[in-house]
This record gives structure tokens, sequence and C-alpha cells, in this order.
């Protein structure tokens, strides 16, 4: 970590590779040192390159099972989604993350504020951005956190940019270089937002010396690849020498940055380098090239984030005007700055007016909006209602978008194919692209239907702007019908997929669990007995139906039996068979069990209890294929493959005398050990999603969903009856729920839920056994003795939690805001704080 902060990243993730590889026998040491190495390692390298990594991460939280591991991960998901531009994602692994953290060490807390206070600012929400960020500031400060602290001012010090209190900013901006001397990677950001500040109050030559100052703080940087704060420093220079009107350097800046922004998935600063490079492309006259950038940068927009949005509309505002346009210049114009005005977000309006004002002379003229038809809006309206409420019906959502593009001049270039008969999908999906040559394709998909609307040839950045939005409202349609949310697969933190055995019965998610079953199907296509050994309840049954469905033999029957649910002195009889009058009561002749697998496969489940007298004639069978039932003269040939199966230890068995030992060298002529649910967690979020939708159909409920705390609290538990359990829980929890209801941790039992809701228990404050106690003069007025009551309450209150406000003003029953002000006005706030509060 030291290494980290003081630059030294290279070294410092050689550091954490060594480590993951001598923490192999310790879960909390394996996590912490894989969660450390990932949280560097993804700052540095392209999403897909860190996937397995992630799935190891995933699987050391999974394996120690608290709720800071789940937590902990959680959060360095929830940053690396913010740097990615994914903003719904990293705010849903963020919520989760606070759960799970709420009795984390306060370095922990400070950078949940921290990363909360990133995302409101990414979002647009200015002032929720500002309260965290202060309260992180608060935090770190007065528990001396030093490179948390300097992170918080840096960060503050971009909001009160962002609203346009550059005179404060710049104050805590060099208060933040101040604290970080040792910490590069902290000074550089503060440098970034520094030049920023000064480009707000074009201060230009201040502004030059910042960029001079950055790049010299780089040099002391050992970095494996350029950082995410260096490529988004780059869209500040760029500023910077669109205002000094060098647009030979904004074009180099970008040709620089632009191609490593894209191969690391950072969206919205690939936007807005793509921006600045249409904006310089069409000062110096190059339009066609600027209106292919820009539609290069509305591809890579990510939809979430407000911020990337207003620098597109702005460009693409000022790229028309220079080219001429005299009707498509003012409108995009006249949304970016209602947008950032409607955000408080002075640092845009600023920029957008600049940039207006720059082209407004005479080569514009400001042309009013027509007045919308109201049957024509109403009519549009309609249309968008009914795709996004249209579900699983994909024709009535294929109808109604092909009718928002009638209304538009692609109505003569759109075409629709239909195709029936198609793989099954249980969930609707749709998917829009853009081909070489121009075309555009948005592809709707049903049960079992495909429907493909073309539209040909999008000749400019305005159709390509209306097939996107509707492409987006397509999408957006589809997962709201599923309820589900982007970018599923490896990289999720909640996996709802796996790896599925052909009859959908068992679902498979952790590496371990996937090589057996390449295994088991290895085995599966042999005539060797096979002996599975698990726990009760962990799917041994279902793996061996799985076998024989994947043997040479999948055609014959599947013949299951318990030997432990049959009394001994029948389970020759049920196994062999007799023949007529071979004992008393035996008035027909029976087959047998064995004589009912010929052709197919045996399947003893508790081999173990199998017996002792039926154990040599079962022997016989597998050495030689014959069997002989009651009464019978003459031995019958079978042919049967046999798998079996016990949760007994049976070499101790042998050892007791219990069980044959020739017998169980015949039966494990392979042995696969299925482990217990508790050692491959990394399947519960899959497995709880297959047993919703199986009882959510068998008890006829339709919309339930899993909350994320409902997952976590099953991860948190450790499952001593395996799958049958989590399945029997799931199955209450859908039973006694209504339509479209959204299952949380309350909805479990009180001992699953149990690991979930003491999450956050804080250490115990040293008291009697009845609680802590206040002892109050009775010598005093009322108003003194309340307010030295409320002071108490309050000081104990922030020693329980540990200094964390959010929870302190919980535990005392106030909002934040209350807590705050109970304190500044009995003098318990530093002046630091209430400054930075208040603000100037």
């Amino acid at each position: 970590m030291a290494a980290f902060d003081a630059g030294d990243v290279s070294k410092s993730i050689q550091s954490l590779r060594q480590a993951t590889v001598h923490a192999e026998e310790n879960k909390t040491q394996v996590f912490r040192a894989r969660i450390a190495l990932f949280s560097r390692l993804s700052q540095y390298e392209e999403p897909r390159s860190t996937v397995k990594l992630l799935s190891e991460v995933r699987q050391a939280a999974h394996a120690e099972g608290t709720a800071f591991s789940l937590g902990s991960l959680h959060l360095v998901v929830a940053r690396l989604e913010a740097i990615r531009g994914l903003s719904v994602s990293a705010r849903r692994h963020l919520q989760l993350s606070s759960r799970l953290l709420a009795a984390a060490p306060v370095a922990v807390q400070s950078a949940i504020l921290q990363l909360d206070a990133g995302l409101e600012l990414y979002a647009g929400n200015l002032r929720r951005a500002r309260k965290s960020a202060v309260e992180g500031v608060e935090l770190a400060k007065s528990h001396g956190l030093l490179p948390i602290y300097a992170g918080c001012l840096t960060n503050l010090g971009s909001i009160l940019t962002a609203v346009g209190k550059t005179e404060r900013a710049v104050r805590l901006l060099h208060q933040a270089v101040s604290c970080c001397t040792e910490l590069p990677v902290i000074k550089f950001s503060a440098l970034d937002t520094l030049m920023q500040a000064a480009l707000f109050e074009r201060e230009l030559a201040k502004a030059s010396d910042y960029e001079a100052a950055a790049a010299e703080n780089r040099q002391n940087h050992s970095l494996p690849s350029r950082s995410w704060y260096d490529l988004a420093h780059q869209i500040t220079r760029c500023a910077y020498h669109e205002l000094v009107q060098d647009w030979e350097t904004v074009l180099a800046i970008v040709d620089d940055a632009a191609p490593e922004a894209a191969r690391r998935e950072y969206r919205g600063v690939h936007t807005a380098l793509l921006c600045a490079r249409a904006r310089a492309c069409a000062q110096i006259g190059d339009h066609e090239a600027a209106e292919q950038i820009l539609e290069q940068a509305l591809r890579a927009c990510p939809r979430s984030a407000v911020d990337p949005l207003i620098v597109l509309e702005a460009s693409r505002a000022l790229c028309a005007t220079l080219r001429g346009d005299r009707q498509a210049g003012p409108t995009p114009f006249e949304r970016a700055r209602a947008g950032a005005q409607a955000l408080g977000h002075r640092f845009h309006e600023r920029w957008i007016e600049r940039l207006h004002d720059g082209v407004a002379g005479d080569q514009t003229v400001a042309v009013p909006r027509p007045p919308v038809n109201l049957t024509d809006a109403a009519l549009m309206l309609t249309d968008v209602a009914t795709v996004l409420g249209a579900g699983h019906a994909v024709d009535l959502m294929a109808h109604r978008v092909v009718s928002l593009l009638q209304s538009t001049p692609l109505r003569a270039r759109t075409t629709v194919e239909s195709a029936g008969n198609c793989d099954y999908l249980p969930n609707p999906a749709a998917h829009w692209e853009i081909d070489a040559n121009g075309g555009a394709l948005i592809r709707i998909r049903g049960s079992d239907r495909r429907i493909d609307i073309r539209i040909a040839a999008i000749r400019s950045i305005e159709e390509y702007s209306l097939v996107k939005s509707i492409g987006d409202l397509v999408q957006a349609a589809a997962s709201r019908a599923i309820e589900a949310e982007q970018d599923p697969g490896d990289d999720n933190l909640w996996p709802v997929s796996g790896i599925t055995t052909p009859d959908e019965n068992f679902v498979f998610r952790s590496p371990r669990m996937i090589e057996l079953l390449k295994v088991a199907y290895r085995l599966a296509s042999t005539d060797l007995p096979v002996l599975i050994i698990g726990e009760t309840g962990t799917g041994k049954d279902v793996l061996a139906r799985l076998m024989h469905e994947q043997s040479r033999v999948r055609k014959g029957p599947f013949v299951p039996f318990n030997c432990a649910t049959v009394p001994r002195d029948l389970v020759e009889s049920q196994l062999f068979g007799y023949k007529r009058g071979a004992f008393t009561g035996a008035a027909e002749s029976f087959g047998g069990l064995i004589r009912s697998a010929d052709g197919g496969t045996l399947f003893l489940d508790e081999i173990g209890d199998l017996d002792p007298a039926s154990q040599p004639k079962l022997l016989r069978f597998l050495e030689s294929g014959e069997i002989q039932p009651l009464g019978e003269s003459r031995p019958l040939r079978v042919t049967a493959r046999l798998i079996a199966a016990t949760n007994a230890n049976l070499n101790a068995s042998v050892r007791d005398g219990r069980f044959r030992q020739d017998l169980l060298y015949r039966i494990a002529g392979a042995v696969l050990m299925l482990p217990p649910l508790r050692e491959r967690k990394d399947e519960i979020p899959a497995l709880a999603s297959y047993f919703l939708a199986r009882y959510a159909a068998e008890c006829g409920r339709s919309g339930v969903r899993l909350a994320d705390d409902f997952v976590a609290a099953l991860l948190l538990y450790d499952w001593p009856g395996n799958i049958r359990e989590l399945a029997n829980e799931v199955r209450r929890a859908v039973a006694l729920a209504d339509d479209g209801a959204v299952l949380t941790a309350r909805d479990l039992a009180p001992e699953v839920a149990r690991g979930w809701e003491s999450r956050a228990a804080t250490v115990p404050v040293a008291a009697a056994p009845a609680g802590p106690t206040i002892t109050l003069r009775l010598d005093q007025t009322l108003s003194q003795a309340v307010e030295e009551l409320e002071e108490k309450f309050i000081a104990h209150a922030l020693r329980t939690t540990g200094g964390r406000v959010r929870e302190a003003a919980q535990l005392l029953g106030l909002s934040r805001k209350g807590l705050f002000l109970k304190r500044r006005r009995r003098g318990l706030v530093n002046r630091s704080a209430e400054a930075i509060a208040d603000g100037p």
C-alpha cells in the first residue's frame, strides 16, 4: 500500500503477486491478497484481462464468507464500474457494500464516502456529492488518515469547481497538495483539478503552470500503463489548448490518449476525448471528420452518466454551427446549457457559453423552434410507453418501434424481418448495432421468435442519434421486462447464470465444480463403476442422473435405489428379485431393480447402509454380470452400469466390519468427491436464481425477484443441509411472497438471516451488564440537564460507531444534518469541518 501511495505502482503490484502465492493456506490472507491485487491491477489493464482474477477474488470472498469480505468485493467492483462509466452498476455495488461494511474500520467508511461523492458528481447530483465529500473529509481528518484525507479534499475541490466555487476549491486543493508531497498519485489529481479551476476563471498562465507541474509530477510515477487520472487529465489539457486555439496540440493529445481510453473501456473519458477531437476538426474546417468522430463519441457515450451527455450535446452544437447549419446548431446548445443549469454545474455552463460566444458572431442566426404538434407528440409518447410496457410481447414491441421510425425521415429505409422456431430464450432480449456500411440493426428476441428491424444508410449524426435512442429504448424495455441489469457475465459480481446440465437441474459456477463436471463427462462415456462421495443434500443423485444422460446407455432406464430406506430383510428381494412361491407371500414373481436397470444405469444411493448379507450378491453381479433371484435355479445375465453414492466413510465401515473391502474396490472404480455448498459458495447466486424461477412457476407467482441483500445473506450462511436446504429456503420464501415482490433478507428464516443481521455489530463499549448509564445532577435547571443529556448521548453514539456520523445519527434517531446542527450548536464540530460544510 505504501509503494502504491508513493507512486511506485509496478512495485506494489509485484509485491501483491508474491503475496497471493504465499497466502494459499489461510482463507483470510488469500482473500486480502487477491482483492488488493485486483483493485490495483484492474486500474491499469483492460477489463477482459482481469476477468479471471475477478473470478478468483469472488471465490476467495465466498470462501471466507464474512460480511467484510463480501462488502470489500462490492466496494472494489463499484470503483471499477465507476471509472468505466457504468454508474448504475457502480451505485448498486456501492449501496450493498455500505450495508455490508457498516461496522468496518473508519478508513473503509471514508473510502465509501469518497466513492459516493464521485459517483454523485458523475451522475449530476452535485448537492449530494458535496454532502458525502464533506463527511468524508471530516471523518478522515478526525482519525488522522492522511492519504484518504488528501483524496477526499481533492474530491471536494472537484465538486466545488463544478458548482463554480473556485476560490474555496483552490484553497482546499492547495491544502491537499501540501498534505500529499509523498503521495504523487493523489497530488497529480489535485493539480489537474487546480488546472480546471484556473480554466474556469480563464487564468491561462496559472493553467499552464499547473499543466507543467502535473507533467513533472507524473515523472515520479512508476506505472504499468497509463492511469485513469492521467487519461482524464488529457481532457483538461484539451480544454486549455482549445482556449489558446492550439488545435494541432488538441488533435495530438487525443490521438495519444483516446485509443488507450477505449481499450480500457473508460467510456466517459473516451467520449470526452472524442468530442474534443471533433471540435478541433470543426475549428480547422474538417467538418466531415468532425461528423464521423461525433458518431464514434455517441457510440461510446455511457447511458447513465450526465456529464458526458452534456459535453456531447455542446460539441454537436459547435460542430453544426461551424459548418453553417443554422437550424441544427442552436437546439443542442440550448439543451446542453439547460442541462448544466438544471444540475447547477457552473463549470460546464460557463464552458458552453464560451463555445457559443466563440462562434455566435455573424455565423449563426437564432432560429426559433417551431411548436410541437400535440397530437403527434401524444402518439409518439404512447408508442414509447407501449414499448416500455410490452414485456414479453415482442411482436407488439417491434410494431411500436416501427411506428416510431415511420414518423421520421427513416421510414423509407426501414425494413422488418421475422423468424420463428429459434433457440429457446427464457427472457426477452434486445440488441442494436451499426454495421460498416452505415446500416443499423435492431434485433428483438422472444422465447422462440426473432424480429430484425433494419435501417439502411444512416447519413447524419442526427439520424444516428435517433437510432441509438430507439435502440437504447428497446434494450431498456427488455431489461425492464426481466427486471435485470446490464453487463451480465463473469465480470458481474452476482452472476445469475451458470453452466447448466442438459436437463437444467444442476447449475455449476465454481471452477472446482466445472472441473468435476468435465471428469464426470469423461467417466460417463465408460462402463467403469463410479462412487460419488458427498454430504447429504449436495446433489449426488442429480450428478448420477447427469452421468447417465451423458453415457452410452442414456436411452436405457435410470433406476435409483436408496439402500437406507428399505428394511434389511427386503433389500435382497428388492434388488435381485424373486420367483413366485419363493417364500411366504410371494404370490407373483418380481424381476428386481437390477433386472429393471438392464441396458441402463443402476444408482445405489447410501450404499454404505447396504445390508451385509446382500453385499456378496452385489459383488458377484459386479464381477460376473449375473444375478440369481430367490427361487430361481439358474443365474441370469444383466448388463447395467453401476453408480453408487454415500455420505459415509466407507473405509471406516470396512475397518468396523460393516462393509466388504472387496466390494469397496469394485464400486470405487472411479471416485468423485462432491464438495459441500459451503466450499463452493460462488454457486449460490446462480442456484438461488434457478430455484427462484423453478418455485415461482410451481407456486404460481409472477415477477418475484431477489434483492442483493437476500443473496448476500445466503452467502453469509454455511448451509449444513447444502443445496437441498437452499432450495427449501428459496421455496418457502417464494411461497410466502406476493406477485411482483422483491425478496429481501427479512424474508429468510432467522437462522439463515442471522449472519446478515449481525454484520453491523460493533464492538461493545465496556459497561455494566445492563448497558451504559448516565449520572445527572438534580440541582440544575431542566434545560441544563437536557443539554448535558444530549451531549453525553451524542458522545456515546460517536464512540460506539467509531466516529461514523451517519451511523451515530441513526443510533440517535436523528438525520445526519440534525446531528451536525446539534454538534455545531454545542461547539462539538471543529472549525475546518464547519467551514467545509458551509462553503465560502
